[in-house]
């Protein structure tokens, strides 16, 4: 039988994740119950699944007669959905971030800790053959052990367009939480440590030919360490346009060596350390079913089917978004904070 997905937020992630289940993953699962507030959302939703029933109410919808629920909604509203999703004892794949206080996340750990439903978080990114080939050759000692990690990426828009909750750091958790828990969760995996204290600094700018400078930071620059002693860096930025054809990287940098990722031509640039050629080898993992468009989805069904932990569990997640949160808190007070 098929799995019966409701979907609670019909943003772009949420159709998205709807798109993925009904049209190609059709076989194995299918979308029976729609929830969002936006007309045009919801009416994009029903053309992928003109079936589907459409609840105003998000608690009617985790209670009816379906399997599982999809919660891409605004991030204050994710913890409260997801407990009342494993109340009514549906399986669950939530949206990052898992929460946006510590007291949140904790929450969300506890309870998927007990349950025997399956809790999957959408950290997409763990599942790009990209990403994955880069965890494969650092886990391979390619470039021995690694001591510094790095992220970096220039939006060419100019600030948040997340609607009113996007632009409250109350409702947002902010830039750092908002917008880049999923390079700290990268990070994390690909160095296989835990973070431990984090700084941040940023800024709010008021680009010409606008009123006033955003409500929330715009940009920024993340340091931290973690337990193996490895450190790691972060920088983002809302407004850099079309900066030197710049786009979203991250790499390490180890004793052997050096990775980085270039992800518009889906490629890896391995350094070896005591090689004798001035030009990285370019590595370029070959796609496949286990890509990011389709992966997490096809991860997701086969762990109801299967009842093993998804690769992206709260348990193994929760430090991305947990130092995400201790970043923002340092980049508004202007100290060190431990993750």
């Amino acid at each position: 039988m098929k799995l019966r997905i409701g979907f609670l937020g019909l943003g772009a992630r949420g159709i998205h994740h709807l798109r993925q289940f009904h049209r190609t993953l059709a076989a194995q699962s299918e979308a029976v119950a729609l929830c969002g507030r936006a007309a045009a959302n919801l009416r994009r939703a029903r053309e992928a699944a003109p079936t589907a029933r459409v609840f105003d109410d998000g608690a009617e919808l985790i209670h009816s007669e379906l399997d599982a629920v999809c919660i891409a909604t605004p991030n204050f509203t994710h913890v409260p959905l997801a407990l009342e999703a494993l109340k009514a004892g549906k399986h669950l794949l939530l949206e990052q971030p898992c929460g946006i206080t510590r007291a949140e996340c904790h929450l969300l750990a506890k309870a998927a800790a007990r349950t025997d439903r399956v809790v999957m978080l959408g950290h997409e990114p763990r599942y790009s053959p990209l990403c994955q080939h880069l965890k494969a050759l650092v886990d391979a000692g390619e470039i021995g052990r690694p001591r510094m990690v790095w992220a970096r990426e220039f939006r060419a828009s100019c600030h948040p367009t997340s609607g009113d909750w996007g632009l409250d750091a109350r409702r947002s958790g902010g830039l750092l939480v908002a917008n880049s828990c999923s390079h700290f969760d990268l990070m994390n995996w690909w160095v296989g440590a835990r973070p431990l204290r984090v700084t941040a600094f940023g800024g709010r700018t008021r680009l010409p030919g606008t009123a006033a400078a955003p409500p929330i930071h715009d940009h920024a620059t993340v340091s931290f360490d973690y337990d193996s002693g490895t450190i790691g860096t972060l920088q983002v930025c809302q407004f850099a346009g079309n900066f030197l054809h710049e786009e979203m990287e991250l790499g390490i940098v180890g004793e052997g060596g050096a990775l980085q990722t270039r992800f518009s031509s889906r490629e890896i640039l391995l350094w070896k350390r005591g090689a004798r050629v001035s030009e990285p080898a370019v590595i370029r993992p070959a796609a496949s079913d286990s890509g990011a468009a389709g992966g997490l989805h096809a991860a997701f069904l086969a762990a109801v089917r299967d009842g093993k932990p998804p690769p992206t569990t709260v348990a193994a997640c929760l430090d991305g978004t947990l130092l995400a949160i201790a970043a923002e808190e340092s980049l508004q007070h202007g100290h060190t904070v431990e993750v």
